[in-house]
């Protein structure tokens, strides 16, 4: 095999690669993780500022969240005009999970409805802002847990 055909094949296998991880992204798909929740029972959630998962208890009436803050860089360190996604799982795996975030502090917020919300930070920006977290079922209390977006990688 000739070396730039096998050049090619490398740039092609590549190209593949980044599009599927930018998929990610613009789908605000959780990166390696399945459709079940990654926030099992005693779970403490991601406080990885690139790619943080928020775990929501909802065990009992009163939710809890882990981390409370969630501090979110407001940018990919890779790629600064990129945002970082936001995701908060319920323990349970299930449930109508919803998060109601103060205007400006992200977007393009959406809950799939199964136990799973999601958010982008707005590159560029700083804030620290309040949000509303509670399982649409009559069962559950609204919590108003804290989320930091702060800049990336100084």
């Amino acid at each position: 095999m000739s070396v730039t055909r096998s050049l090619s094949r490398v740039v092609i296998l590549l190209l593949v690669a980044g599009c599927a991880s930018r998929g990610a992204v613009d789908n605000m798909q959780p990166p390696g993780i399945m459709r079940s929740s990654p926030c099992g029972a005693n779970s403490r959630g991601e406080a990885n500022r690139q790619a943080p998962i928020v775990c929501v208890d909802d065990s009992a009436r009163t939710l809890t969240v882990s981390p409370d803050p969630v501090v979110v860089h407001d940018a990919l360190e890779a790629d600064r005009n990129a945002p970082v996604v936001v995701h908060w799982f319920t323990t349970s795996g299930t449930g109508n999970l919803q998060v109601e975030i103060e205007p400006g502090c992200v977007e393009a917020q959406r809950c799939d409805g199964n136990g799973h919300c999601s958010a982008r930070s707005v590159p560029h920006s700083a804030a620290r802002c309040k949000y509303d977290v509670w399982i649409d079922d009559g069962q559950h209390d609204r919590l108003d847990p804290t989320i930091v977006i702060s800049p990336c990688c100084g």
